[in-house]
Formats: C-alpha cells, sequence, structure tokens
C-alpha cells in the first residue's frame, strides 16, 4: 500500500476575511486616533490659547498636554498598525499557493506582537483621552 495522499488545503475566503477584518481595524484606529486629535484641538480653543494666526502660544494646563500626549500616541499606534496591516494583506493578496510554499500562511509572530502592543497602546491612550474628557 502507498502513502496516501494529502488533500490540497482549501481556504476558502479566509484569506479575504482576514484581510478585510485588518482593514476594518484600521479604520477603527484612525477614528479613534481623529476623535482624539479632534478633542485635543477643542481644548485648545476652550482653554484660549489659539493666536490670531491659528498657532499655539505655551503655558497649557496639564489638561491639554495629556490630550496632546494622547493624540500623539494614538497617531503613533495608529501608523503601527497601518504598517502592520498592509504587510499582512499584501502577503494574503499574493496568492494561497505562494503562501503555502513559502510557509507564510500564519502571520509573523513579531508582528502580531506589534500590532498587539499598538492596539493596547491605542486602548490606553483613549481610556486616558476619555478621563481627561475632551
Amino acid at each position: 500500500m502507498g502513502a496516501a495522499a494529502i488533500p490540497a488545503r482549501d481556504p476558502g475566503l479566509q484569506p479575504e476575511r482576514t484581510a478585510l477584518s485588518w482593514r476594518r481595524t484600521i479604520m477603527s484606529a484612525v477614528i479613534a486616533s481623529l476623535l482624539i486629535w479632534r478633542g485635543w484641538a477643542l481644548s485648545l480653543t476652550r482653554e484660549g490659547s489659539a493666536d490670531v494666526a491659528g498657532l499655539f502660544v505655551p503655558g497649557h494646563s496639564a489638561h491639554v498636554i495629556g490630550l496632546g500626549v494622547c493624540a500623539v500616541m494614538a497617531s503613533l499606534t495608529t501608523i503601527v498598525l497601518v504598517v502592520c496591516a498592509s504587510i499582512r494583506i499584501r502577503t494574503l493578496h499574493a496568492g494561497v499557493g505562494v503562501l503555502e510554499t513559502a510557509g507564510h500562511i500564519a502571520p509573523p509572530a513579531l508582528m502580531l506582537r506589534t500590532a498587539s502592543i499598538a492596539i493596547v497602546a491605542l486602548a490606553a491612550a483613549t481610556v486616558v483621552a476619555l478621563v481627561l474628557g475632551f
């Protein structure tokens, strides 16, 4: 008796669903980041620290500085998520045959860790921004 033939992997729509979930994650991160930036900008104008030219004078309150830090953190984490997602989406669109022969079906652990840390950091920035009351 010969060795049983291993059936070919049928991924179905899994790569497309994964790419769509990465896109939804990016969209959520961008929206959260934009809302934090909006809250920071509103707190600057409420504080009355914007001059006529639209530039901001020094001497902001801790509230405004905290929201600014949250806005920068949200932007950085969003950029990290966009990079991770674009790498993964590009790999998934390469084709299942290429993925199986190259051994890239599972995403690299470093990319998953980086994306997870970015999501947790974005969530923390969002919670802090909510606590500061943007």
